[in-house]
């Protein structure tokens, strides 16, 4: 009989997320799997046509069965109805992990998607002792550190409770899988080294492809150099300071195509607007994953940023992943490990966190090399099939779950 497999995320399909594929990965190996997760309402902080508190709260996806749990979204981005969405979602977690514990067969396996915050990996600790199922935490973003670094939390008192919880959470599980390897120095202080893997993210399917879907509507592309970013738009992405970089560069032939939104959007189209660029950057907003290449095959080069802050210099953003699959060269401003895997693989060009005059002056380099372009896409492209395949990391996850 083929093993049960419980999947635990804050989000899942439609919305874009690399637990889908964890999910279908699973499904097409022949194991049962089934998601928890809540009604969609990321990252526009609606809920989409479609879905609904009483509207299409079962659903079969790519083989696995999904429930969507009841909740309040996210909205406008404010930090109260934020809380009050982390609170809804767990408080029905809770509930309905009791029910399932007590009143459904039993699943063999728990995965937990972790992306933040850490109360989703506590509902299924609930069910481990209920029914005592393999424990699988893939933890995506290491708090409370992420809190500490956008300085959501300062008191010291409650930075080591939060730390003592995740420890405690750690210890409940049986593996605990990290996407850097910067993070294993923490995590081995949380938990015993052997529970600990390397998991990496990898790119989804359409970069591999590259089947050029086009978007719905008349997008326009612009003449000259384009640098393009796709992904969300956020504080921890830095725009400040890829602004910064616009206004040096404001009277060069560069142009800044921006594919995606989030809480950081409008900040940035105001600031933007106000200093006289708005004829340098062109907003295409939140697009469907399929047409992700389409959008990646209009630029010359991508480009991503995170925060001067310790836990940033330890993340790598799937998005490099992504950019490395397509085969197209790739501009950071990141410290640490991504900024190592940049310069490793030969894919760009990279510059350390909030240095923006370095990363204006990377950018004016790469323009005049336009002939070596396609050669550093190749080599990035090289790179990820040797490191970060979504092959290798299915291979991983079902000798996990199998043993």
């Amino acid at each position: 009989m083929a093993k049960r497999v419980l999947i635990y995320t804050n989000h899942f399909f439609p919305e874009n997320f690399k637990v889908n594929e964890i999910a279908s990965m699973l499904s097409e190996h022949g194991l049962d799997v089934t998601v928890i997760t809540g009604i969609p309402n990321y990252p526009e902080g609606k809920i989409p046509d479609g879905y609904g508190c009483f509207k299409r709260r079962t659903e079969l996806v790519n083989g696995a069965r999904v429930k969507r749990l009841w909740l309040i979204p996210r909205g406008s981005g404010s930090k109260l109805r934020l809380i009050i969405n982390y609170l809804s979602y767990f408080i029905s977690c809770l509930f309905y992990t009791v029910f399932i514990g007590v009143f459904k067969k039993k699943y063999d396996v728990v995965f937990v998607h972790h992306t933040s915050p850490i109360l989703i990996a506590i509902p299924p600790i609930l069910y481990k002792w209920l029914r005592k199922p393999k424990m699988i935490l893939w933890d995506l973003d290491m708090w409370p550190d992420t809190l500490v670094a956008l300085d959501i939390i300062k008191s010291k008192k409650l930075i080591s409770i939060l730390e003592g919880l995740v420890k405690w959470i750690y210890k409940q599980y049986d593996a605990v899988l990290i996407g850097s390897k910067s993070f294993a120095a923490k995590a081995k202080n949380r938990v015993d080294a052997f529970k600990i893997e390397y998991f990496p993210n990898w790119a989804e399917d359409v970069f591999i492809e590259k089947n050029s879907i086009k978007p719905e509507g008349n997008h326009q592309f612009p003449e000259g150099f384009k640098l393009m970013y796709a992904g969300n738009i956020g504080e921890a992405q830095d725009f400040g300071n890829i602004f910064n970089a616009m206004n040096l560069l404001r009277n060069e032939d560069v142009n800044w195509l921006i594919v995606g939104g989030g809480r950081w959007f409008n900040q940035l189209k105001e600031k933007v607007s106000n200093s006289g660029l708005d004829d340098k950057v062109t907003y295409y907003g939140n697009n469907p994953l399929a047409t992700m290449p389409y959008f990646f095959s209009q630029a010359d080069v991508m480009f991503f940023s995170l925060q001067d802050k310790d836990i940033f210099s330890k993340t790598v953003p799937a998005k490099l992943q992504a950019y490395m699959a397509s085969g197209k060269p790739v501009i950071g401003m990141i410290s640490g490990e991504g900024n190592d895997i940049i310069k490793e693989a030969s894919c760009g060009l990279s510059v350390p966190s909030g240095d923006y005059v370095g990363f204006a002056e990377a950018i004016l380099q790469l323009k005049s090399q336009k002939e070596n372009l396609q050669k550093l896409g190749e080599n990035g492209s090289v790179f990820y099939s040797k490191h970060f395949s979504k092959q290798t990391r299915k291979k991983q996850l079902i000798n996990l779950i199998q043993n």
